[in-house]
């Protein structure tokens, strides 16, 4: 340990800075690794096709603002894209004084469902590369960095928009806790 004062050795310096752009690598490549895992389980939908159906799954009724702020959408992409759902008998809108609330009707929760396993299957597929005790450090270290990012309730919806909010509620949320202990 270097005393408090002095500089780090160039070498270190240069050391340091290559570990964190190799970190940094890793996390990106993960990221990318994800996003084909997950786009492969969805098999059809898109993202925020499949995050609408998921998040409607827990929280409907809602209303289209809500949906359109959680799922990352502009209020007339999620109308069009609720427009498609209503179509495919996937969704159903029901007035509520002057605005409307947005629910699933039976097929979409059954389409939500088959699509919330297979984003878990593929998840627990690339964690089943861990082994038990590799799992329980990368649970902990994936609480950490998503943490850190998090400054709003609505950061945390949208971030928490693809969760199984049965399994991930309230302490063993690592990002709505975070957003409760910065009162969000």
């Amino acid at each position: 340990m270097q005393p408090i004062g002095t500089s780090m050795p160039k070498a270190e310096a240069l050391r340091a800075k290559q570990i964190s752009a190799l970190d940094a690598n890793r996390l990106g490549a993960l990221w990318s690794t994800l996003d084909q895992a997950m786009a492969r389980a969805m098999e059809g939908p898109s993202a925020s096709t499949a995050a609408l159906l998921i998040w409607l799954q827990h929280w409907a009724p809602a209303g289209v603002v809500e949906v359109a702020r959680v799922v990352g959408l502009s209020q007339p992409a999620c109308t069009r894209a609720l427009d498609r759902l209503a179509e495919q008998g996937l969704i159903e809108r029901t007035p509520a004084g002057k605005s409307v609330q947005i629910d699933l009707t039976a097929q979409g929760r059954a389409l939500a469902r088959q699509l919330q396993k297979r984003r878990l299957d593929a998840c627990a597929s690339l964690l089943g590369a861990l082994s038990p005790p590799e799992q329980q450090q990368f649970a902990a270290l994936a609480d950490k960095l998503l943490q850190r990012p998090v400054d709003s309730r609505e950061y945390a919806r949208h971030v928490c928009r693809f969760c199984d909010h049965k399994v991930c509620d309230g302490p063993a949320c690592p990002v709505g806790s975070r957003a409760t202990e910065l009162g969000c």
